[in-house]
């Protein structure tokens, strides 16, 4: 009979957390929103209600859109990776799914939650799937900090395969 295994991340433990560096081009981008709200202000002003709401909406919207899909904190837990967004949104990935995590240069087509453009960024490499790229502030730590849970928990888990037992 096949057994299903719930992973409940809510009761996990919080060993460490950093924040995103954000670079000067993403910074540019989130002024976008600021500039539509002040351009809205201005046509209401001189009493184009059309336009005026046309830019307060866009204005909303995309402001929207950035403030659910960057990334707030970077975390490690003692049984998964958490990636922070924005309101009720995160991204978990179980440590069961995680092949290995290290800091990269090398050009990957991934899923991306990084924050500015640099030349190296940690990439949390995935068992089936597309790695995930992230750029914490101090990535040397986040690194550090996730292998060792990452290694702990392999050394404790009661259902990882006996070949990745062995090999980490």
């Amino acid at each position: 009979m096949l057994q299903s295994i719930r992973v409940n991340y809510s009761q996990s433990v919080l060993l460490y957390q950093d924040k995103p560096k954000y670079g000067l081009p993403l910074k540019l981008i989130l002024i976008i929103p600021v500039i539509l709200l002040a351009s809205s202000i201005y046509l209401w002003s001189t009493g184009d209600a059309i336009g005026s709401l046309a830019l307060l909406t866009e204005a909303f919207i995309i402001g929207l859109i950035l403030w659910f899909v960057l990334p707030r904190e970077y975390q490690v837990y003692e049984n998964h990776l958490r990636i922070v967004l924005g309101g009720p949104f995160s991204v978990k990935v179980g440590f069961q799914n995680i092949e290995a995590i290290r800091i990269t240069s090398r050009l990957s087509f991934n899923v991306n939650f990084t924050t500015t453009i640099t030349k190296s960024y940690v990439e949390i490499a995935i068992n089936k799937g597309m790695s995930i790229a992230i750029t914490p502030t101090d990535k040397e730590s986040f690194v550090e900090k996730a292998n060792l849970a990452l290694s702990q928990w392999v050394k404790t888990s009661v259902w990882v395969e006996p070949s990745r037992k062995t090999t980490q």
